[in-house]
């Protein structure tokens, strides 16, 4: 990979990969803001720009540049050498070929961002597991039993009982090799369907680092209710949690999706389409990206999509309506089944 192949990359995607979502979207997806990556803070003052055929950076009162200069920046390199290593090892395949979406049923090259282009091009043909989003630096070491006061107290705080996390969630061991240990990484996660892992850190306490180890893919959870016809969507595992505890139930009688990131959309979309589900509702953040990712559902499934998110606003998601002890107030013809 040269620098000019590298400046043209989809930064929003690097970032999503590195653990960063952006949490505002303002000119038609153009423009992205996020919490920095570089610094704790409360409200949102990094930026992404898609600017003359490509994506910049900018962090307030401090720099920006290219995705070159991110990657220097976020993993401490000096050489454009070794940014020029990290990203190839990042992206595996055809990195430059043009995607092709669909536009009115014809074939057309996607030449602008959008919600689903900066993240994946969910909208593209086909289906492909991405077997390479979790960095080479990750390495699983052993899934075991949920067994961590440290996760346990971390839970809580989220309103996630001990008997539904052991349930639900493994501690998954992994070493970094950007950072080495002489012990290895702990995490909670959740498998999904292709064999990865899908986890959210736990060794500092706060839960905020989110990855991928072997590959990133859709998690899915069976009913209670075999045949049932329905299947709520969640963006992260969280919230299915969230769910079930407001339900006071251990298991929805309906499948359960969890997308584990809005670029999941395509093999959301296409898991639901192969079980058949004639219903399905939607728990998505109430953000701009969420409320984007609930109109594209209902565009493609039409009259059986129920869009859940108006009912815990003004949370910006279930477990913050969990905390707040607030409990959705489904109407009786949208509400989902517990």
């Amino acid at each position: 990979m040269n620098t000019d192949q590298a400046k043209s990359l989809d930064l929003p995607k690097i970032m999503s990969r590195l653990g960063h979502e952006p949490v505002r979207s303002v000119k038609g997806g153009r423009e992205l803001w996020y919490k920095s990556p570089f610094r704790s803070e409360e409200e949102p003052s990094f930026h992404t720009s898609f600017l003359g055929g490509k994506w910049i950076w900018n962090d307030f009162a401090d720099q920006g540049g290219t995705v070159i200069d991110f990657i220097m920046r976020h993993e401490g390199y000096t050489s454009v050498t070794d940014a020029l290593n990290f990203l190839t090892s990042m992206f595996q395949g055809h990195l430059f070929d043009t995607p092709v979406g669909r536009v009115g049923g014809k074939s057309s090259k996607l030449s602008s961002p959008s919600l689903f282009s900066f993240q994946q091009q969910a909208r593209l043909d086909g289906v492909a597991v991405d077997r390479d989003f979790s960095e080479a630096t990750l390495e699983l070491v052993a899934v075991k039993p949920l067994q961590s006061p440290l996760i346990f107290s971390y839970l809580a705080s989220r309103g996630i009982s001990r008997q539904l996390a052991q349930e639900y969630l493994k501690l998954v061991q992994y070493r970094n090799h950007k950072r080495p240990s002489a012990k290895p990484y702990f995490a909670f996660g959740q498998e999904n369907v292709s064999g990865g892992w899908e986890i959210r850190s736990a060794s500092d306490g706060t839960g905020k680092f989110k990855s991928a180890l072997v590959c990133r893919d859709i998690t899915v959870h069976s009913g209670r209710e075999e045949g049932r016809g329905a299947v709520s969507v969640f963006e992260g595992m969280l919230d299915h949690l969230s769910l079930l505890t407001m339900f006071g139930t251990s298991r929805l009688k309906g499948d359960a999706i969890i997308m584990n990131a809005l670029s999941s959309y395509q093999r959301t979309k296409t898991y639901i389409e192969a079980e058949g589900y004639t219903r399905v509702d939607l728990f998505l953040d109430n953000n701009t990206p969420g409320q984007e990712a609930a109109h594209v559902f209902a565009d493609d499934f039409g009259d059986i999509v129920f869009n859940h998110s108006p009912s815990f606003a003004p949370h910006t998601d279930l477990n913050d309506a969990l905390r707040a002890g607030a409990h959705p107030d489904f109407t009786p013809r949208s509400s989902p089944e517990p």
